[in-house]
């Protein structure tokens, strides 16, 4: 009990901040997005670099797409309040497919949620999986022909994780599948990783999400504006690592700036038991102690150190450990 009392109060700071903020923007390998495509109804494009949404004709043929994509939401704990969900969408120069157009009628979307499996490589235009208009998000035709998009998807993804046996994902569609009209971003499949289709979710309570397909997490009440909160540079932590024995990511430890000393370094599991501490050896080898291999699952760390002004501070965060 007195090990669970100290870890509770060790992580008060953490549990007052009250939200999270988790950005996905997968990549290739990562990445789940794909359109159909009416021209050839049975081929599937998994990997293709465009994001689009189009009604055109392709030698007099009629040539429309509708696309799919999927983050890894399943990470995000049950239960939550999602405070806000942006998804951002970013033009780009394809040289295979028209771009945004508005060439015979505005170019109007709907983005809507996704209500039965699939996946990536064997979706096509004749097995698209079924959708719901519920919550639907309106995407209003561009203004500009290199226009980006922020959407605020905040209810699609309070649904989405409302309703995990029936979300899959959404599908990005015209309003009005009519001859000539497009809208075409980047997908994650796309070379340039900066436009990648990047979902921002800002949720409470504070609930560390599991390990997964998420590339940032921010704590805090000013998570949602993170160029609000206090800059920490000087000590960088992975929220994973794989003590597998194959010498890559085997280790856990903090990567700091110069001058910057640690003097204590703590590692806990979820029942507030000390699993490593030391004063002197700043890495945890996913082991305990005693030199026994723990097991998958989320830790978390205490760090004391001081800074190049020799200020005392105390980081506090949480780590996968995945074999």
């Amino acid at each position: 009990m007195r090990n669970i009392l100290l870890f509770v109060l060790a992580f008060a700071p953490l549990i007052a901040k009250t939200q999270i903020t988790l950005t996905f923007q997968p990549d290739a390998s990562c990445g789940k997005d794909a359109f159909a495509w009416t021209l050839l109804p049975n081929n599937s494009y998994p990997n293709h670099p465009d994001f689009i949404a189009t009604m055109w004709t392709n030698n007099g043929n009629p040539s429309g797409t509708r696309q799919f994509v999927d983050f890894d939401l399943a990470v995000i704990p049950p239960g939550v309040t999602v405070q806000s969900a942006i998804l951002d969408l970013f033009h780009y120069p394809s040289t295979l497919n028209t771009g945004h157009s508005n060439l015979s009628g505005p170019a109007d979307c709907w983005l809507q949620r996704v209500t039965q499996p699939w996946q990536e490589n064997t979706l096509t235009w004749n097995n698209q999986p079924t959708t719901t208009t519920q919550n639907q998000v309106n995407i209003p035709a561009p203004t500009s022909m290199t226009q980006n998009y922020s959407l605020n998807v905040t209810q699609l993804v309070q649904d989405y994780l409302n309703n995990p046996s029936t979300s899959f994902g959404f599908m990005l569609r015209l309003q009005n599948e009519s001859y000539y009209r497009s809208l075409l971003f980047a997908s994650s499949d796309n070379v340039n990783a900066l436009l990648r289709p990047k979902l921002t979710v800002v949720y409470t309570p504070q609930t560390f999400p599991a390990a997964g397909c998420w590339n940032t997490l921010v704590e805090g009440p000013n998570s949602n504006n993170p160029s609000q909160l206090p800059p920490d540079p000087v000590v960088t932590i992975p929220n994973v690592f794989t003590p597998n024995g194959d010498q890559v990511n085997d280790l856990f430890f903090p990567e700091t700036d110069p001058g910057v000393t640690i003097s204590a370094f703590s590692i806990y599991n979820r029942w507030g038991n000390t699993v490593y501490a030391s004063t002197t050896i700043f890495l945890w080898n996913g082991k305990t102690d005693g030199d026994l291999p723990c097991s998958d699952g989320t830790y978390y760390y205490v760090i004391s150190y001081a800074d190049t002004t020799n200020e005392p501070h105390i980081k506090k965060g949480f780590v996968n450990l995945i074999r």
